[in-house]
């Protein structure tokens, strides 16, 4: 069963769905909390602003991730964006509960030809303990070659504007075994975030998916363990 707070029809302004029972939204709060804390700290010499997940294939909780991250950021940050990359699954604004009507493919093209940052691509959702709003980008209008347009010079500029205009960036991309958009996406960011499964990743596979990131000098800052048996819900995702 679930819930929904007020929506505030002003705009593109959402509210989020919370979950009830013993599961909640914000069940893992302090188990994020520490994530985000290494991702902070993660490099000495970079501040790191933006950041990248992805896994080695499908069904890894990689989205649950991202999203449970940006949550957790929006709750310390005034401006946190969450972005959906995964142009292909094209799932986030289904978990979110958000219309998918324009998104990441249409704020690409049109900065393409004006260069210049339009907000009217982003949805906003509110909750309670946030220290702002979290900003959502969708993956808008399905393309026929979603590679084309990550591995775009319109894609590396649109984010280094986004840059300018947030504190904190997250990606939700495609697993790296299935298509190579991590690549051009992990370049655009600061760091990449890799999602292991305990119950579904193979080692070998995982190796070399990470062997491909580092080989295409993709800035690899940690994992998150998720869908290991423990006895604490807490620990279900662990970060190294």
């Amino acid at each position: 069963m679930a819930k929904r707070k007020k929506r505030t029809h002003t705009g593109h302004t959402y509210s989020i769905l919370e979950k009830t029972g013993t599961h909640q939204q914000f069940d893992l709060a302090e188990v994020f909390r520490h994530i985000r804390t290494n991702i902070e700290y993660s490099a000495t010499d970079q501040e790191i602003k933006s950041v990248s997940i992805t896994s080695t294939q499908a069904d890894e909780a990689k989205s649950t991730v991202s999203m449970n991250l940006a949550y957790i950021f929006a709750a310390k940050y005034k401006k946190v964006l969450i972005i959906d990359a995964d142009l292909r699954k094209r799932t986030l604004h289904k978990y979110m509960n958000l219309p998918n009507d324009e998104g990441l493919t249409d704020a690409v093209r049109e900065f393409g030809k004006t260069h210049l940052y339009d907000p009217k691509f982003l949805k906003v959702l509110e909750h309670e303990s946030f220290a702002g709003n979290l900003f959502v980008l969708t993956s808008g209008t399905q393309v026929p070659n979603p590679t084309e347009v990550l591995d775009s010079k319109s894609f590396a500029d649109y984010m280094k504007e986004l840059k300018k205009h947030f504190d904190f960036i997250i990606v939700d991309c495609p697993p790296v075994l299935q298509t190579s958009d991590p690549v051009p996406v992990g370049n655009a960011v600061d760091g990449t975030i890799f999602v292991v499964s305990a119950q579904d990743t193979n080692r070998k596979d995982a190796t070399a998916a990470v062997e491909m990131l580092k080989r295409n000098k993709v800035n690899i800052l940690g994992s998150v363990l998720t869908k290991a048996e423990m006895h604490d819900a807490s620990a279900y995702y662990y970060y190294y």
